[in-house]
């Protein structure tokens, strides 16, 4: 058995005298352990500091989801040590929650529009390529249009051609196309020519795509969102905001989670309730604010944030199909 190391008299960081019984440097936060780390302290370094699961995490939980604004109020007020920080919470219950997103079964199902026709790859984008249900046989509506049957080198075809053509998944102006990089027209073809072949496996691919990129686009979202609280309560600084905004998109990430595990009806509607309610009563909290002055704003933030949400899941959607190229 190898001799016990002999405890430090500086910190190897920054070189600063430490007392026998110093665990950690008073100057620079290192720990004063001078072995190589056992499997154990590996384990249990990732999940104090990256997954959070202490006890002060149940707390923080119960606080998070059972009183709104809470949270953001404690932080503001100095007392930060008593929960997890805002960063590691967004992050925890966002990680956890595209995880078991991406690995629910039904996840990549839901992508499929109801007027797909999966066994044949067609997806019908306007209503002039709806068959008359009325005046053709079942078996004549069920056939695959034109463009299904195209030969295999139609994406080697130009991009203004090959959008002029029924069943394809992106259909955009011939100009907008014609402004778009070259490899971006190509991914659209791309993405319209394997749609023809197998629409559900392709949607299924620009989901996944999305779904990977999400939580970035998420992260990139809080600043935004911080932004359109500051133009609503300008009295308070920016960094406040961007707390609320972190707390309240983990309780989203919180709900969010609960129902992917539990998918039944009553949970999400309960959910849905409580996911509405949930911002008025934060923002009622941390700026006390009138009821009246509350829901004025309240709803200019969420019509600025469904607006926020549009255009981040175009973009998505626009990337997703651009990235199988």
């Amino acid at each position: 058995m190898s001799a016990q190391a002999a405890p430090l008299t500086h910190c190897p960081n920054c070189d600063h005298r430490l007392a026998p019984w110093d665990h950690f440097c008073s100057q620079c936060g290192q720990d004063t352990k001078n072995h190589p780390p056992s499997l154990w302290e590996f384990v249990h370094e990732w999940v104090l500091h990256y997954l959070a699961l202490e006890g002060k995490l149940w707390k923080s939980l119960w606080a998070l989801v059972a009183k709104p604004g809470f949270l953001t109020l404690e932080y503001l007020a100095g007392r930060k040590q008593r929960y997890v920080l805002p960063l590691r919470l967004v992050l925890t219950l966002g990680l956890l929650f595209f995880v078991v997103l991406k690995l629910s079964p039904t996840a990549v199902d839901r992508l499929t529009p109801p007027n797909a026709d999966t066994s044949k790859g067609v997806l019908i984008v306007d209503e002039d390529d709806v068959p008359a249900r009325s005046s053709q046989p079942a078996s004549v509506a069920a056939r695959p249009s034109a463009a299904a049957s195209a030969p295999a080198d139609i994406a080697s075809q130009p991009a203004a051609e090959l959008n002029n053509k029924s069943g394809v998944i992106f259909r955009l102006p011939e100009d907008w196309m014609a402004r778009l990089p070259t490899h971006v027209r190509r991914g659209l073809d791309a993405t319209n020519e394997r749609g023809r072949q197998n629409l559900k496996q392709e949607l299924g691919r620009i989901g996944g795509a999305m779904l990977s990129m999400a939580p970035y686009a998420v992260l990139m979202s809080l600043p935004l969102f911080a932004a359109l609280l500051k133009l609503l309560y300008w009295r308070l600084p920016y960094g406040a905001h961007f707390v609320f905004a972190m707390h309240l998109h983990a309780a989203w990430y919180g709900m969010l989670l609960l129902v992917v595990l539990m998918p039944w009806f009553w949970v999400a509607l309960a959910t849905w309730a409580w996911s509405n309610l949930y911002p008025l009563l934060a923002l009622k909290r941390v700026h006390r604010a009138g009821w009246w002055s509350t829901l004025g704003r309240g709803s200019i933030l969420a019509l600025m944030h469904w607006v926020l949400i549009g255009l981040t899941a175009t973009a998505l959607l626009f990337f997703g199909a651009v990235a199988g190229h």
